[in-house]
């Protein structure tokens, strides 16, 4: 569609092509059932740190990082197959599409199992190496190694499910997840410790494949086409930079602890106590985002418009933080004491969270640019932004290690880092292609969406008792629903 006429289009406000009723259905069910997952992720965190030492939750809590940098291992192909079968969903044909994903299918199984058989090799060499945590290295990695297989056909599939649209059979899975975690390795630590803990986990994934196997919405089989496989690996490969640098970015901080600090597996420990609160977070407003991200690139498939699918996204983002801002204002109040009540030990990482709150809610907000920009083809921006807050992350991260400003140091360069990362990205995706009232809507409502109701909180948090903050945040936060609602045009979407 030509610039001309997009600027002939009417003003109002851009719908999916599923229209914002099916929206909203997608996102009250995908939140519904984040929420008793990060009830139950909550509870099996607690449990873990109470069966745990600091140094061994440290431990998992690196090990965990090589598990998720394996969804890495696959040159992008997946990211690009999938960005395809969005976009062909919106034009309605999806055949060339889904033979896509089958390429992705057999690339995605070597890689990962390449990954996977490094992995084992370095905990065979861990073992061998020896020292203080040298047996929980080497067991963590070799269960990690295994787990990079399974866990890598798991997410593909669940990739497909949400490209699809069919939420209903994800959120059971993170519910089904959420449950065994909690019980599976709950007892296993129990019993046997942190091997323990890694060999729950594994069973776990075991039972997710089963359940995705069950509920596939693509039959996924081998298929070769060096041709095909190298176009989708140029459309996925920036994704996958951009992917993978987002990994590192946002375990930039843990990864500077363990190299900086001494007892680094202690002071990770207790830095972990306060991820667990941005964590939940992060994981409620990824949740939400990934409703809206395929409709991104339908839009753009269905229009051949970028600035239709900016409407849409700057729409969605405006939405997103104003559900994201309560949740994460009362973590901040309600976090430090019952976390500090309940995990003494821990408590040396708690005062991170009066940085790191803030610092996540940009990052949240970075969420739809980033899948924006993937959607309209515009990958390379994506790793642009991600780079460029990945070095004043780094930068601010050894600064603050440096002078020893100690945990609470990390946080707040972290936070700078995370807040550079969103300016970059508004303004390589949304501000680009938006109107010049489109820019100042996204930049007003984002700002009446947040400002109120953090503010309120950072103030009452150090003035005032816990009960009155809380109720000043709900009222901060329902003023903020009424303007939206009444002067912000949410109320027309349907």
């Amino acid at each position: 569609m030509s610039t001309q006429a997009e600027t002939r289009r009417s003003p109002s406000l851009t719908a999916p092509l599923s229209g914002f009723k099916r929206l909203f259905v997608d996102w009250t069910m995908v939140g519904g059932s984040t929420a008793v997952c990060h009830a139950l992720g909550a509870a099996t965190s607690l449990l873990l740190r109470m069966l745990l030492s600091p140094a061994q939750m440290g431990v998992f809590s690196a090990v965990k990082m090589f598990l998720s940098y394996g969804n890495y291992a696959n040159l992008g192909i997946s990211k690009g197959a999938v960005r395809e079968f969005n976009v062909a969903t919106g034009g309605g044909d999806t055949r060339a599409a889904r033979r896509g994903l089958r390429l992705a299918f057999t690339v995605n199984t070597i890689s990962s199992a390449i990954y996977g058989c490094l992995l084992c090799g370095l905990g065979v060499w861990m073992a061998y190496e020896g020292g203080d945590w040298a047996n929980a290295w080497a067991v963590g990695l070799i269960v990690v190694g295994v787990m990079a297989v399974i866990g890598r056909y798991v997410s593909f599939h669940v990739t497909i499910l949400r490209a699809d649209q069919r939420f209903a059979v994800t959120s059971t899975l993170s519910i089904l997840e959420a449950t065994l975690t909690l019980g599976f390795c709950g007892l296993a630590t129990w019993l046997w410790g942190l091997p323990g803990l890694f060999f729950g986990t594994l069973a776990v994934m075991l039972c997710s494949m089963w359940f995705v196997r069950r509920h596939a919405a693509a039959t996924l089989g081998w298929a070769f086409d060096g041709g095909e496989i190298r176009r989708l690996i140029a459309i996925g490969g920036p994704i996958l930079l951009a992917g993978a640098g987002s990994s590192l970015f946002r375990s930039l901080d843990k990864l500077m602890i363990l190299a900086y600090m001494d007892d680094c597996e202690f002071q990770l420990g207790c830095y972990s106590t306060a991820l667990l609160v941005t964590g939940q977070l992060y994981g409620l407003a990824n949740m939400l985002a990934t409703v809206t991200g395929p409709r991104y690139g339908q839009t753009y498939g269905n229009s051949g418009s970028r600035r239709e699918a900016a409407r849409l996204a700057a729409q969605c983002s405006e939405l997103q933080a104003a559900a994201m801002v309560l949740p994460a204002a009362i973590s901040l109040l309600i976090g430090p004491p019952i976390l500090g009540w309940l995990l003494p030990d821990y408590g040396s990482g708690l005062s991170s969270l009066t940085w790191l709150v803030p610092g996540f809610l940009a990052l949240m907000l970075a969420l739809p640019c980033g899948q924006y920009m993937i959607a309209v083809g515009r990958q390379r921006r994506a790793l642009a932004a991600v780079l460029l807050g990945t070095l004043i992350g780094a930068a601010g991260n050894h600064i603050a290690l440096s002078a020893g400003w100690g945990l609470s140091g990390v946080a707040a360069a972290t936070a700078v880092g995370y807040a550079s990362y969103f300016a970059f990205s508004a303004g390589m995706s949304f501000l680009v292609d938006l109107s010049a009232t489109g820019r100042a809507r996204y930049v007003l409502m984002h700002a009446i969406a947040l400002t109120p109701t953090m503010a309120t909180a950072m103030l009452l948090r150090a003035t005032t008792s816990l009960p009155v903050a809380i109720c000043g945040v709900l009222l901060a936060w329902s003023a903020t629903l009424l303007i939206g609602w009444h002067y912000g045009g949410w109320r027309t979407r349907k």
